[in-house]
């Protein structure tokens, strides 16, 4: 009788996953979901780099318990390891990090949220000559700051060399459930030779509290990276004048308020408007929380800006980005949530009636962590990656044509 009820509950949620992806509209595309891997236990983030350098985008996956880190191949999604050699993976970033034409990898591991004393271990692996060969990527030391949750690359300084990013999700020796102690949020610039080399780096900022998400924008109108976090004090941005060396610190969103840990920023991204013409900064609020958030600047430039929650019915919500899916000039938001009922949302602006349409990507199929954004199949339409924690899978949703085209 149980294995009849496993059955009839697998089959159920295996038809709710089918029928879940957006539904075609006449003016928004629709997406077909591929499964890259159903059996990543765990997948907590995912990126996109050309790995095998034949100029198609490949993925790349990590867990943190078990600890995985593989790479899939364009197009058949062969599957290659990266390394045995880390535990407790948390974040990865892709650079040129040797200047040798290929993508090498910068990796957070040993993370522990309940050890604020020791790991965060920051490594750069090397990238082998021919790394689908099954070769390991070689392991190189840069720092170690317990709890490294988030690495970013990101030109801060204009020279067009970009910088490797370090944000603590909180500080040494903070504890539940108020973690009051700031965080070390670090810049390393890569060395003349970064195998042998230690990796300068700078405090940008030792005041932020539980810091979950961190995103690199740049505007048109500037010549180098800015950032953004996402932590109990809400949304700031960080942004590195000419000729200055530490960065200026402004606040553009309050975050949620409520007691801690209930509280402020989680995930951030940026995205625009050309109807009307608007940047607007999109976050999950507070930390693992269940609002869809957006943040918009009034007239007047003031700041913070101006919050309006977009919905309220995440479980532990996880992921969280902005891109153009059916390019039109406005950004949608992707966000995801990793509790149940395990779903995925795009959430598009409709300018006639000044309000965010939420249209259902996944509900069922993705226990969301990670995301990125990405033309797999080179059609010239940003696709979608996904990495489930509970759901055990590493998904890419591909960006169908438009019903009209």
């Amino acid at each position: 009788m149980r294995i009849r009820r496993w059955v009839i509950c697998t089959t159920l949620a295996l038809l709710t996953s089918l029928f879940s992806l957006a539904a075609p509209q006449a003016d928004f595309p629709s997406f077909e979901k591929h499964v890259i891997d159903d059996e990543f236990r765990n997948g907590y983030q995912t990126a996109v780099a050309d790995i095998d350098r034949d100029g198609r985008p490949d993925v790349i996956a990590l867990s943190t318990t078990p600890a995985r880190l593989r790479w899939y191949r364009n197009p058949g999604w062969q599957v290659f390891r990266i390394t045995a050699a880390t535990r407790g993976n948390i974040d990865l970033a892709p650079y040129d990090i040797d200047r040798d034409g290929d993508t090498d990898l910068a990796l957070a591991s040993a993370f522990n949220l309940g050890d604020s004393t020791t790991g965060g271990l920051v490594h750069w692996l090397e990238c082998p000559p021919d790394p689908a060969s099954g070769a390991r990527w070689t392991l190189h030391a840069i720092d170690a700051v317990p709890t490294t949750h988030r690495l970013r690359w990101a030109d801060l300084d204009g020279d067009g060399r970009k910088e490797l990013l370090n944000l603590p999700i909180i500080g040494v020796g903070a504890q539940a459930p108020d973690y009051a102690v700031g965080v070390q949020f670090k810049a390393y610039t890569i060395p003349p030779k970064p195998r042998e080399d230690p990796w300068p780096a700078v405090v940008l900022d030792d005041t932020l509290e539980l810091a979950h998400g961190l995103a690199v924008i740049r505007t048109e109108e500037d010549d180098r990276d800015s950032l953004l976090t996402a932590s109990f004090g809400g949304v700031h941005r960080f942004r590195i004048p000419p000729g200055a060396e530490q960065p200026e610190k402004t606040r553009l969103g309050i975050g949620h308020e409520g007691p801690r840990p209930q509280q402020g920023s989680s995930e951030v991204d940026f995205g625009h408007l050309t109807a009307p013409k608007r940047p607007f900064i999109a976050t999950i609020e507070p930390w693992h929380g269940n609002e869809v958030v957006v943040y918009s600047p009034d007239a007047a430039g003031a700041t913070p800006w101006t919050r309006e929650v977009i919905d309220t019915t995440f479980n532990e919500g996880h992921a969280l980005c902005c891109a153009d899916l059916d390019q039109d000039g406005n950004d949608e938001i992707i966000a995801g949530h990793r509790g149940p009922d395990y779903s995925l949302y795009l959430f598009r602006y409709d300018a006639a009636q000044a309000t965010w349409q939420r249209i259902p990507l996944d509900v069922g199929g993705m226990a969301c962590s990670g995301l990125a954004i990405a033309d797999l199949n080179q059609d010239g339409r940003p696709d979608i990656v996904a990495a489930g924690t509970a759901t055990n899978n590493i998904v890419w949703y591909e960006n169908r044509p438009r019903a009209t085209e």
